[in-house]
């Protein structure tokens, strides 16, 4: 009986589950997309990259998606159940609370267990992934600009310009350039001819320039160098909403978690540079544990529902939801503002979701919250009638 009894319950979850968590992806990812369209655009992403490119950003989505949808599957399994009286049946056959919790903690568990193998494996891969992809792109769309007799497109206040390109080596015959990244001191550059080089697993682009001239002028004085060859790295600046703020720069999104203690130890863990990496490593493992207490808390805030009357479990979870990451938020701000320790401002909200969640459960079990929980709607309702055009109603 117990080993049916958990499986059914555990197939119940895993249906609102799955359901909850397509829809709060679709809706993230949506929102993730929107502010970037111009960019996107702008590199010519085809639907083969389109289609990297979500992938790569779901794991980073997964961190919030997986709790929330974790926490709904719960409520809306054990909601249907206490409306189709199946949570009475098992109570007259004594099956109480405790009997349902094996079930919900070993689905709680897994989903933990998944928000933490994402925080921790699949971001930082996602992170390099989206970095090496947006370089392929910047790439490709610097070679498609460089075109024989046109001015290049597609570099950032560096303008190139070629005579002539060698079908078989794809050597530059001719080559022109203007680097205009140091304002007070521009550079022109004049070769017979040059190369264009690519260090994927560095994310490097690098021209190589021969037999040519360097001219620089800074105020009033100019100085002109001639050269044999020349190597000069070109800027590439995917854009930072996804995949950081240069192509040679992952930041602690792409880091592992030793990675992340070794640069705060490095640093200094309360330095400016240390703090935010210490921050990130136990923000990542928090929020998995956060994704196992909510999803054990929907199974009392469901179980205050009633049959017949309207279901109080869906708007209950999702007040504890926004207070659960608003607590968090504000305890990550004050850790990145030196007002709080870092273990305290991260796993403080934990600690109080728990226990609020064994505070309920004990509550529930003891059939006492639901009194608790009714006086406290009955004065909801007396103090709505009280209002300007505002009546009681009955459930």
């Amino acid at each position: 009986m117990p080993l049916l009894l958990t499986t059914y319950l555990a197939t119940e979850i895993l249906a609102p589950f799955f359901a909850s968590f397509l829809v709060l992806n679709g809706i993230l990812f949506l929102g993730r997309l929107v502010p970037l369209l111009d960019s996107i655009f702008g590199f010519g992403i085809g639907p083969a990259d389109f289609l990297r490119m979500c992938a790569y950003l779901l794991p980073k989505l997964m961190l919030f998606s997986i709790p929330m949808a974790s926490m709904m599957g719960v409520i809306i399994a054990i909601t249907r159940m206490v409306g189709d009286n199946e949570i009475m049946a098992l109570k007259a056959s004594g099956i109480g609370l405790p009997r349902l919790l094996p079930a919900v903690t070993a689905v709680a568990l897994a989903t933990a267990l998944l928000a933490y193998f994402s925080a921790v494996t699949l971001i930082p891969q996602g992170t390099v992934a989206m970095q090496k992809l947006f370089f392929k792109l910047a790439k490709e769309k610097i070679d498609r600009g460089i075109q024989p007799r046109q001015f290049s497109e597609g570099l950032h206040k560096v303008v190139l310009y070629i005579d002539d390109v060698e079908p078989e080596s794809g050597t530059w015959r001719g080559v022109y350039l203007s680097d205009l990244r140091q304002e007070k001191m521009p550079m022109t550059i004049v070769a017979k001819s040059g190369s264009l080089a690519t260090e994927m697993e560095a994310m490097r682009l690098t021209l190589t320039l021969n037999d040519g001239t360097m001219h620089r002028a800074d105020g009033e004085v100019t100085q002109t160098i001639r050269f044999d060859r020349y190597r000069l790295s070109l800027p590439i600046t995917p854009p930072s909403a996804l995949a950081g703020t240069s192509a040679d720069a992952i930041g602690k999104n792409g880091m592992r978690q030793h990675q992340l203690l070794a640069k705060a130890a490095a640093y200094g863990p309360q330095s400016p540079r240390g703090l935010p990496l210490l921050i990130e490593y136990h923000t990542r493992m928090a929020l998995p544990v956060g994704c196992f207490l909510l999803s054990v808390l929907g199974l009392p805030l469901a179980m205050l529902s009633r049959p017949g009357r309207r279901p109080v479990g869906v708007p209950l979870g999702l007040a504890c939801f926004v207070i659960y990451y608003v607590l968090f938020t504000a305890g990550k701000t004050g850790c990145e503002n030196g007002t709080w320790p870092v273990l305290v401002g991260i796993w403080l909200p934990n600690a109080l979701i728990a226990t609020f969640t064994i505070f309920l459960t004990r509550q529930v079990a003891n059939e006492s919250a639901r009194f608790l929980f009714e006086k406290l709607l009955n004065r909801g309702q007396e103090l709505l009638a009280g209002l300007p055009g505002g009546k009681a109603r009955g459930e």
